[in-house]
């Protein structure tokens, strides 16, 4: 049977998707000053789940008179063909113009269109924060991933708790126990320190939000809202209620990161509530603020919301130069922005709108003939569109299939280590690995060092540390030749993609190296931050050394957090001291490669010679 009501249009709420798309696009631009912007998502999933369930429940009583194939197939037409045509176009873009990303869209375009690229993200340890370089253009569709997946599940559960449970507030209590499920699951899954995109991506992980919306519409039903005006104190509290709730949502997404614990552990958890506090609000007819919300130019915004946050993330990625990830170029800035938006204009009115109104067949008799009196029939523009998707398509498809090559090639450069020993020489060979896997070092590979400044080096050198180790990530492996060349009895392990964290494990290793006569360089944090605890346990294990800690200069959201606790530590401890590389390299753009983190030959001369001097005091 087919539930033939309708839920009321509530403008407001396009106002508020409309903040929401904004603080996400805001994150992905990298501005510090909205670095809760991640959390525009959660709103998104509480809206889904309200509104969904709205659909499917009737407007009075407990007994589902739902059509599953007619919601399957209007979710489809809604959601599917502007999402396919952004990864199509995405895929045709990078095989042309973008080649290097060709490994890392290959697989993350097949399960898009299957909408499981979360999964796909989580299995091979792709991380949402902890990453830089080109990130894959298609990175935002984990969170569409998730919401299909609830599209096609959450009918089927509903109607079975109907089924069981029979009364809708039965139904509501079981739904609260399955968003308690969910966010204790994203708590105790998630580890303090660690990258959090398990938990982030996860469709278990994530379903609380998603449920949040749901029970909200079970208790408070969008269809049974009345229009009449609410008792003046009533409508008071009302308003009150709804502007609180609206700037704590504000300030969440200015003042929340997502590195902070609590918002794996329950954070997340309240700040759906809150949201769902605000949609009640702002649904009920009476409501202020959701007429303030309903501002035409929001409006416009929230009701093309879902093109905006399709296209935003591949316009930024493929359009922004490796060199300027993480900075803020604002002429660049707004003709992304304009791109994105005049884009998900054209996506609404050519294909989301034509689709949801007339379905797949009439759509596809404007562009596919079906005999030949009917191509002849084409106007000559229909023709050269006809044309132009096939040869778009034809290119789609040689870009998913024929990726093996470079997905080897991909994954087999990063696979890159190595230690150095007094007792071991290897660092010929760890140099020659590095060239052939950093291309920034050819940025500048015609210069070689003078033989000045080797003397000069050398006279740096020629009191040096008894014992001295030295421990990092990429970036110790740009400059393990330079530093092995001046420190021959050096012990130096670095591996590319290095977290703290995964040096605590190690660090136990070298305790012959916790001793007043012996030096420890740390140079940690490029690739990601880490708590005030993981830094306090990596040194606790060279308590009697002399440490010195080398601060990040990469163009990432973590870096202010990162060097602000090695300042801290540098600080607190009376053996640790601080290189400071940010001050040092931040007006020399010239010590760094193409991706803007990994050192060129000038770079890795200037960080060593650093190293050297504070080590030589």
């Amino acid at each position: 049977m087919s539930n033939k009501t309708h839920h009321r249009y509530v403008y407001g709420l396009d106002g508020l998707r409309a903040f929401a798309v904004l603080s996400v696009i805001a994150y992905h631009l990298n501005f510090s000053w909205v670095k809760g912007g991640f959390l525009g998502v959660d709103v998104f999933f509480v809206l889904s789940g309200y509104l969904i369930t709205s659909i499917i429940l009737p407007s009075h009583g407990s007994r589902l008179t739902f059509d599953f194939r007619d919601f399957w197939i209007r979710r489809i037409r809604r959601l599917l063909p502007a999402a396919y045509v952004m990864i199509i176009a995405t895929v045709v873009w990078v095989v042309l113009f973008k080649e290097e990303l060709l490994a890392t869209v290959r697989g993350d375009a097949v399960s898009s269109l299957f909408y499981t690229s979360n999964w796909w993200f989580i299995f091979h340890k792709l991380s949402y924060f902890d990453s830089f370089g080109s990130p894959s253009p298609l990175k935002n569709l984990w969170s569409l991933a998730i919401e299909e997946q609830f599209y096609l599940l959450w009918p089927i559960l509903l109607a079975v708790g109907f089924y069981i449970f029979k009364r809708r507030s039965v139904v509501s209590c079981v739904v609260l126990i399955g968003i308690l499920i969910s966010a204790m699951s994203m708590g105790m899954l998630y580890e303090p320190g660690m990258d959090p995109s398990r938990v982030y991506y996860g469709t278990d992980t994530r379903s609380f939000e998603l449920l949040v919306g749901c029970w909200l519409a079970l208790v408070w039903p969008l269809k049974r809202l009345s229009k009449k005006e609410l008792p003046v104190k009533v409508r008071k509290i009302f308003n009150g209620v709804s502007i609180v709730s609206f700037l704590i949502i504000i300030l969440c997404f200015f003042f929340v990161s997502e590195y902070q614990t609590f918002v794996y552990q329950g954070g997340m958890l309240l700040f759906c509530l809150n949201t769902a506090i605000l949609v009640a609000c702002i649904c009920h007819p009476s409501n202020l603020l959701g007429k303030l919300l309903s501002w035409k130019p929001l409006r416009w915004i929230g009701s093309r919301s879902y093109g905006i946050y399709l296209w935003h993330y591949p316009v930024i990625v493929l359009t922004t130069p490796v060199e300027e990830i993480g900075t803020q170029n604002y002429w660049r800035i707004a003709l992304q922005l304009f791109v994105t938006f005049v884009i998900a204009e054209w996506s609404y009115r050519m294909i989301e709108m034509p689709i949801r109104k007339n379905g797949f067949r009439q759509f596809f008799k404007r562009y596919i003939p079906t005999t030949t009196l009917t191509w002849k029939k084409f106007s000559i523009t229909r023709k050269l569109s006809t044309v132009a998707i096939f040869l778009i398509v034809l290119v789609f498809t040689a870009g998913v299939t024929g990726l093996a090559k470079g997905e080897v090639r991909h994954e087999s450069s990063e696979k890159t280590s190595v230690k150095v020993s007094p007792n071991h020489n290897e660092e010929e060979h760890a140099v020659k690995e590095k060239e052939e896997s950093q291309q920034s070092k050819d940025t500048d590979s015609k210069e070689e060092s003078s033989e000045s400044s080797k003397a000069d080096e050398q006279e740096k050198s020629s009191n040096p540390p008894e014992k001295i180790f030295a421990i990092g990530d990429s970036v110790m492996l740009d400059i393990a030749g330079n530093l092995h060349e001046n420190y021959p009895n050096i012990t130096i392990d670095g591996k590319v993609g290095r977290q703290l964290y995964e040096a605590i494990e190690i660090a136990p290793s070298y305790a012959s190296f916790n001793n007043k006569d012996a030096v420890v360089v740390i140079e940690l944090g490029t690739n990601g931050y880490f708590t005030d605890e993981q830094i306090d346990k990596l040194l606790s294990y060279f308590d009697e050394a002399n440490v010195y800690l080398v601060n990040t200069r990469v163009p990432r959201s973590w870096e202010n957090q990162v060097n602000e606790t090695l300042a801290k530590k540098a600080k607190e401890y009376k053996n640790v001291k601080l290189i400071n590389w940010h001050k040092e390299s931040l007006e020399h753009p010239e010590y760094f490669g193409g991706d803007g983190v990994h050192l060129t030959k000038k770079g890795s001369k200037a960080l060593t010679e650093l190293i050297q001097d504070a080590v030589n005091e």
